[in-house]
């Protein structure tokens, strides 16, 4: 960024907490599987790294059906059955034109690839794996070893086990150091306790030598997250204490 400064590229609050999040990087997508606590049942969000809504609350037809993964401008949902592949099957839903919709009750979804899914015929047990492409919408019975990997390019921090550089010191740590790199630079990111006894978490912009920008991401958190963000390119995406707050900073 020319001014190197950290910024807020969005924030969404969902109606239900959220359960499940799938990023499609190359698109600038992101699938947002939700829960109603009443219910329990799976309600679906697409929405641009801008934080705009493509979809929004689309209610699934069972509980059963959840979020797989999201490419090619598809919204990619699974069918689970609790004892048996037997009521598998794969749902997929275009996310520019979410009437579009396709259903396969016959296949059981076994991972994402790049350009498309792996799927084995229900009533088979093992070994057998075809190929839906998500362009074509055909399945084709197609060779292992031309199967890509689907890279979604999520970045998760490490926990820095350094000697903390000065321009830190001013901060109050409350616990670990997380540090990612990105380009020329590098993105900090730690808890600070407040006045009140909540949890917030700071993000620091730096150099080797010197602090660019910081600011608090996430305030007022009862407790801290097991992942406390991840990243995509240059942009950071964080959950508040609600669990239905979506945050995100350009950094």
């Amino acid at each position: 960024m020319a001014n190197q400064t950290i910024s807020k590229a969005f924030n969404v609050l969902f109606t239900y907490p959220i359960w499940r999040i799938e990023i499609d990087a190359e698109n600038r997508l992101i699938a947002v599987e939700t829960r109603n606590p009443a219910d329990t049942l799976p309600y679906f969000n697409i929405i641009t790294f801008d934080g705009d809504y493509l979809i929004q609350d689309l209610e699934a037809i069972s509980k059963e059906w959840v979020l797989a993964g999201i490419q090619c401008h598809k919204l990619i949902l699974k069918k689970i059955s609790s004892n048996s592949p037997i009521d598998a099957g794969v749902h997929l839903i275009d996310c520019y034109q979410p009437d579009q919709q396709e259903t396969w009750f016959n296949y059981l979804f076994l991972e994402m690839v790049h350009g498309g899914i792996l799927l084995r015929p229900k009533m088979i047990e093992q070994g057998m794996q075809l190929f839906l492409d998500l362009k074509t919408m055909a399945i084709e019975n197609k060779k292992e070893e031309l199967f890509k990997p689907f890279d979604s390019q999520i970045v998760y921090p490490i926990i820095y086990n350094g000697q903390i550089p000065q321009f830190l010191t001013d901060f109050t740590v409350n616990g670990e150091v997380w540090i990612s790199t990105l380009d020329d630079h590098f993105i900090w990111a730690f808890y600070e306790k407040n006045t009140d006894n909540h949890y917030q978490i700071r993000i620091v912009r730096s150099t080797k030598e010197r602090l660019i920008d910081s600011i608090i991401a996430v305030d007022q958190l009862s407790l801290k997250f097991f992942n406390i963000y991840f990243l995509v390119n240059e942009q950071i995406f964080l959950l508040t204490d609600n669990k239905r707050e979506f945050v995100s900073y350009l950094v």
